[in-house]
């Protein structure tokens, strides 16, 4: 597998000259110098956040709709007993953008430069993140480990930052999200406490009720393993295939969770994953909850059942798998460091974080 993995390297027969017409000069030297990187710089885990420290709040994909809503989003993290300060770029728009490439990725370095910012948080994803990886200064952010939490379309600045900078981040609520009770105990602890999350709980039961019918875990295939927690938004991750930001799954425990889309759809980006040979180097798989992504049309019996096609696609891959795990585009959304060590037992139906993501 290590050979299959350095026959597509990214930069095989292609030469830097022709790279300078998508890349910045100083991304383009960054990447010739890690251009042999293939795991994650040694890991690096930000400072735990305490109430008063001052965090940033960035903008990195979707524009902000309404300048009250920045307000909403400084006020939420102030309610969390943290300082806030605004990027520059927060309330920018171009078209559905918040502002150009370069503003948005520019107030990212900028937070992780500052001396007076403890950690940055992204507003919402939607569309974009994709389009800063070139703008970042992963140098930058590895000299300043802080707290960086978000997911959806934030899943590429997650990634990127595990790969280039090394640095533990967390797939999580962003600050648009709704929190419950549940959700914030999770998003809260994985960023202010030193110790492991430990085994992950599904939500509470309703009032009255004795049997779980909502959040169930479904082992798919059977098996115990262990690695570093890595993973987001399906979607996100296929499109990183063939790039310099693409990961490494060997031996690591993927997480994978997605919104609005058919089983045909994930069907075909799972394939492509196993296409790509990136699948079947995982240690196990962990699904979360994919929300929406029924087949719309309830009358056709064509479809394949998410179950059905989660069968299908990992039962011969001879690594554990689980299903429904309370994390993705719900509002019980479990906080997942990445880059921490964890162990998954698909026959026990459970995941344990075995390891603090903060210092």
């Amino acid at each position: 597998m290590n050979d299959f993995f350095s026959r597509r390297d990214f930069l095989t027969g292609i030469s830097f000259s022709a790279l300078a017409a998508i890349y910045p000069a100083n991304f383009l030297s960054f990447l010739e110098k890690e251009s042999k990187l293939t795991e994650p710089k040694s890991l690096l885990k930000p400072k735990a956040l305490k109430p008063g420290d001052t965090v940033g709040l960035v903008a990195p994909a979707s524009a902000i709709a309404e300048r009250e809503q920045a307000a909403i989003a400084k006020e939420v993290l102030e309610s969390f007993g943290f300082k806030v300060v605004l990027g520059k770029n927060v309330l920018g728009h171009y078209g559905y953008l918040a502002g150009s490439d370069e503003e948005r990725a520019a107030d990212i370095n900028t937070m992780f430069r500052r001396d007076d910012v403890d950690g940055v948080f992204p507003w919402q994803g939607g569309w974009g993140s994709m389009r800063l990886l070139p703008y970042l200064d992963f140098e930058v952010i590895r000299k300043n480990p802080k707290v960086f939490i978000g997911f959806s379309d934030i899943t590429t600045l997650l990634l990127a930052f595990y790969k280039f900078a090394g640095l533990v981040v967390f797939h999580g609520p962003n600050v648009a999200s709704s929190f419950n009770s549940y959700t914030f105990d999770y998003y809260i602890r994985s960023f202010t406490k030193k110790e492991p999350l430990g085994m992950l709980q599904q939500p509470p039961l309703p009032d009255g009720e004795t049997v779980d019918k909502e959040n169930r875990i479904i082992t798919i295939r059977g098996g115990k393993a262990a690695g570093a927690l890595v993973g987001g938004n399906l979607s996100l991750l296929v499109t990183t295939l063939g790039t310099p930001f693409e990961i490494n799954y060997k031996n690591k425990i993927l997480f994978l969770e997605d919104v609005h889309e058919e089983p045909y759809r994930i069907d075909r980006m799972l394939t492509h994953l196993e296409l790509s040979g990136t699948l079947s180097s995982a240690a196990g798989i962990v699904i979360g909850k994919c929300r929406d992504c029924e087949p719309k049309d309830a009358g056709y019996s064509g479809s394949l059942t998410l179950e059905e096609l989660f069968k299908t696609k990992f039962e011969k891959l001879g690594v554990p798998v689980i299903s429904g795990v309370s994390f993705g585009h719900i509002k019980n959304h479990i906080t997942l460091p990445i880059g921490v060590q964890a162990t998954l037992d698909a026959d026990a139906k459970t995941l344990t974080i075995n390891e603090s993501a903060v210092v």
